[in-house]
């Protein structure tokens, strides 16, 4: 937000040199408009180079800044012609930085108050000539809020849509699990955090021939039920994802090697609560643990893929 306003406020400045020097324009109180360009330009250069740290304001903060501010949209207009302020139109740029950056409870006290400021040359206004500056000032405030109403509502339709397809991006549509992407985010989370965490892997034993003997909509719904099931026994800060066809897997931050076998019995007791059409799932679970089996993506993974295959190699076996 603040380069943004900084650009906003030089642009302004910019129009209020180029008015001054043009024919028949208003003139007088020199010391004052040329003092009032000039903090406008230190303001917004200030704003650009970010040497004025705006970044780190809180919402709260910029809203009780534009309002410390309006004194100088008061003066700019008074120096620049009062009723007939050729400063005018140029209101039109605080007013699409309110309507966008700032939420509704910000938005309109913030349009009220520059709605104020727009109509403060009325003070200086004779009887007179009021009428004039009242028809613009009613009609800038339609035009206002009218803007704000606009954009608030498209803004709203804009993060609603961000929303969605941001789950969507990362939401397995069959399980409701995260997928893969979502799991290479977390995993890689959990090894940026450098503290432990599990990694398990959880494969569905004969997958296939639940497929090829009950057809895809019985294996459809034996993973539905897995994930469901599975999703009750982890807790809400891990990250359970469907990574392949029958593939599962979770990272489990804060889980250490005291814990990876309760939570590899717990994914196991899973399966005996799924049908696969002609008795309980059988689910071949595997695991490991960060830092001792690895510090990295490619060494985790590996171990725990070479152990989920041992298991289930030992499993033909027998």
């Amino acid at each position: 937000m603040g380069p943004v306003s900084g650009w906003l406020w030089l642009a302004g400045a910019g129009v209020a040199v180029a008015g001054r020097l043009l024919p028949d324009a208003p003139s007088g109180h020199d010391g004052w408009f040329w003092g009032l360009v000039a903090l406008t330009v230190v303001y917004a250069v200030g704003c650009i180079s970010r040497v004025i740290p705006w970044e780190r304001a809180s919402l709260t903060g910029h809203a009780i800044a534009v309002c410390a501010l309006q004194p100088l949209v008061g003066a700019a207009l008074f120096l620049t012609g009062g009723a007939d302020a050729y400063m005018g139109p140029v209101l039109v740029l605080p007013m699409l930085y309110v309507a966008y950056f700032f939420p509704p409870r910000y938005a309109w006290p913030l349009a009220a108050i520059e709605i104020a400021t727009y109509a403060s040359p009325l003070v200086t206004t004779p009887d007179g000539a009021q009428h004039q500056l009242l028809g613009r000032t009613l009609a800038y405030a339609v035009a206002y809020l009218g803007l704000v109403a606009t954009i608030q509502f498209l803004k709203r339709r804009l993060v609603r849509a961000e929303r969605h397809q941001h789950h969507i991006a990362r939401v397995d549509p069959l399980t409701g699990l995260a997928n893969r992407r979502a799991f290479d985010e977390a995993l890689a989370h959990a090894l940026s955090t450098g503290e432990r965490f599990t990694l398990l892997l959880a494969d569905v034993d004969a997958f296939k021939q639940i497929n090829d003997r009950f057809g895809h909509t019985t294996g459809d719904r034996v993973l539905r039920e897995l994930a469901a099931h599975t999703s009750a026994v982890v807790r809400s800060g891990d990250c359970l994802a469907r990574i392949g066809g029958d593939e599962l897997a979770l990272v489990a931050p804060g889980a250490g090697a005291d814990t990876a076998p309760r939570l590899v019995e717990a994914l196991r007791e899973v399966g005996a609560k799924v049908d696969a059409g002609d008795g309980p799932v059988a689910l071949t679970v595997s695991y490991a643990v960060a830092p001792q089996d690895g510090t990295d993506r490619f060494t985790l993974m590996r171990a725990v893929d070479r152990d989920l295959h041992a298991l289930k190699d030992a499993r033909l076996s027998t």
